[in-house]
């Protein structure tokens, strides 16, 4: 594990708009066909079987982890981590609020922990799964991060990964441009790097890579060497 180590991904911003987080991404979504689809073409990628141990590095608001709890089954685990202690009440909540409707109750716990250092043994977890989260962590962030996933996931394991990428054409680069008018500049470098490379890096195989919205944005699915 990391030690003493900060991936730049907490910010105070994460705490403050963690109330609006959902309706946020819900709205938008909607242009794109809903948000459960989005997340679930996603999550789809792992091929998660009842009774997998799944990890959701940088939750959030814990809506993929409650997905994943729906297909690990009661047999199987997930864990969600994330640095904001608002964005996980918003996930505890959800979760009391499954216990309330008198729902089957999934194996899940949300952790408020550092990406970089995460508290399981080696080879524990058979899938994981981080979206638009590695972006906003600084280099060394993202290095030690999924060194971590790399650390705690099965040989053979598949990793997930949503994120920004580096578009090709015309229109792309220019609304791309547009919108890192508003992101940091840790999502600059991100890009400027190649996200393929620093997960190659950290010794995974890529399988797959899926483009989105014009190369504005990448799915790629690894596995552990």
């Amino acid at each position: 594990m990391t030690q003493n180590k900060t991936s730049g991904y907490y910010r105070n911003e994460f705490n403050k708009i963690a109330w609006l987080y959902d309706p946020l991404i819900r709205a938008l979504a909607f242009f794109f066909g809903g948000e459960r689809k989005i997340r679930k073409r996603v999550l789809n990628l792992l091929s998660i079987k009842s009774g997998d141990k799944v990890l959701d590095a940088a939750c959030g608001t814990g809506t993929s982890a409650l997905i994943m709890a729906e297909m690990v089954g009661a047999d199987g685990e997930v864990v969600g981590i994330d640095l904001s202690p608002n964005m996980l009440a918003v996930s505890k909540a959800k979760l009391i609020k499954i216990a309330k409707s008198k729902v089957k109750s999934q194996n899940i716990s949300f952790l408020c922990a550092n990406t970089e250092d995460i508290s399981y043994p080696d080879n524990y977890f058979d899938k994981a799964h981080i979206s638009l989260a590695l972006h906003e962590m600084i280099h060394e962030g993202r290095v030690n991060t999924l060194r971590e996933i790399h650390r705690v996931l099965k040989p053979s394991g598949i990793f997930v990964v949503a994120d920004f990428s580096n578009p090709g054409g015309l229109f792309a680069r220019f609304f791309f441009k547009i919108f890192m008018l508003v992101e940091t500049d840790t999502a600059r470098d991100m890009v400027e790097r190649g996200l393929l490379n620093e997960i190659k890096d950290a010794g995974f195989i890529v399988e797959e890579v899926i483009i989105l919205l014009g190369g504005i944005a990448q799915i790629i699915v690894a596995t552990k060497s």
